[in-house]
């Protein structure tokens, strides 16, 4: 018996349109050919299946134009309930879950305080079986197909074989998830490093667009790093490329969550921030190890308003950070370097000893024309970025089961 045979132009028009409207939100017929390099005919022909599979929907005409001249513009979205994605984000003694719709944008999201570090691979698979079944349970009425599961991880993660290598979140290793997800909730489970998330939703943003050989560095409770060559995220033969944060600093110097001494992380991350400052301030009460975002801004407060012990901690932080991304820069010399996460928020107290370690390690050839900014942490990016690729990932398998759906 023959297959189905498959325009596989058609399919990639198809997919462009769709990814094209969850970029730029609706759009007119006209705009989607100039945008993606079709024609209106294709464009006309591919919209009017997608509008018959409830994968799109058309809006209502523009006001007619002060001259009335000319048709207005029919704009045409993406149907936000075609499809949803869940994504769950695991950190120390936290996991988050957010449900993304068809159109990439959060539905749903919630927090649940779960001690990770004394799970077996075993209680990890069974939780999180039971928030996402939960989550489905709850959240996913009005959505015609869950698409797929991403799990957003600190550490060291393998996206082929969907296993957790090392994070330190969890104290197992080598664990393998995503298959049991996948077997479960009979849809595609992503696992991602946290920072390829960040880095994927940076690199699709308008003002990055130039950047192809692109680093994202993300501060917070621990460190992270992406790396886009030519806009691919570079993971190296098992995705341990780019671990910054566990990088070396200081030889023997201060212990790093992961066990070793002189990390980058063990002086920039806010619980090396925190743990200095702690014996030399007077600093809000609470988990000392785990510093809260208010622990972390009352720090932060005292050294950008000059408290001498405060700023010498942020100092040394800038430091680490700046010879570390010396390093980057020799080895990678990318167009731009994006430093965001929630740590950033200490970033305007680290800038400038950071830039002086950088000059200090590098002639200014290395540096070049690389630029350093940081990226305001104002919304949950870990979250957005895994959202945005799970649906990528997913969009041809849902146009198969629509257009499936709509023959039967």
């Amino acid at each position: 018996m023959a297959l189905p045979s498959i325009d596989t132009g058609r399919h990639e028009n198809t997919l462009a349109v769709i990814r094209s409207l969850r970029d730029h939100g609706p759009v007119a017929r006209i705009d989607l050919g100039a945008l993606n390099g079709i024609s209106s005919a294709t464009v006309t022909s591919i919209t009017a299946e997608l509008l018959q599979q409830g994968l799109i929907a058309e809006r209502p005409p523009e006001l007619p134009r002060p001259t009335g001249r000319g048709r207005p513009k029919t704009l045409i979205q993406l149907a936000p309930g075609a499809a949803c994605v869940i994504c769950v984000k695991l950190s120390i003694n936290e996991i988050q879950l957010v449900v993304g719709d068809f159109a990439g944008q959060i539905t749903h999201s919630e927090h649940h305080i779960v001690h990770t570090l004394t799970m077996s691979a075993a209680n990890l698979v069974t939780l999180l079986e039971e928030k996402i079944s939960a989550i489905c349970g709850r959240q996913l009425e009005g959505f015609q197909r869950l698409a797929g599961i991403c799990l957003a991880v600190q550490g060291v993660v393998s996206s082929q074989s969907g296993t957790i290598t090392w994070s330190p979140a969890l104290s197992f290793r080598n664990a393998p998830i995503s298959a049991q997800l996948a077997e479960r909730f009979h849809c595609t489970v992503l696992l991602e490093n946290d920072a390829n998330c960040i880095a994927s939703l940076l690199a699709s943003q308008p003002e990055y667009a130039h950047a192809t050989n692109l680093v994202v560095i993300m501060l917070g409770y621990g460190i992270g790093m992406s790396v886009l060559i030519n806009g691919v995220p570079f993971v190296g033969a098992n995705g341990s490329a780019a671990e910054f944060g566990h990088s070396k600093y200081l030889p023997n110097g201060a212990l790093c969550a992961c066990g070793r001494r002189g990390c980058i992380e063990a002086y920039a991350s806010d619980y090396a921030l925190y743990r200095e400052a702690t014996q030399h301030l007077a600093l809000p009460a609470g988990d000392s190890a785990h510093p809260s975002e208010q622990q972390m801004q009352a720090l932060t407060q005292l050294a950008l308003t000059g408290n001498p012990e405060a700023s010498r901690i942020y100092a040394e932080a800038g430091q680490a950070l700046g010879y570390g991304i010396a390093n980057v820069l020799a080895l990678f010399n990318p167009d731009l370097v994006i430093i965001t996460g929630s740590g950033v928020r200490g970033f305007e107290a680290m800038q400038t000893s950071m830039h002086a370690a950088i000059d200090d390690a590098l002639v200014t050839e290395l540096i070049g024309a690389t630029r350093i900014e940081s990226c305001a942490w104002d919304r949950d990016m870990t979250c957005m970025g895994a959202i945005a690729m799970t649906l990528d990932a997913t969009d041809a398998q849902t146009l198969l089961d629509s257009q499936t759906v709509r023959e039967a």
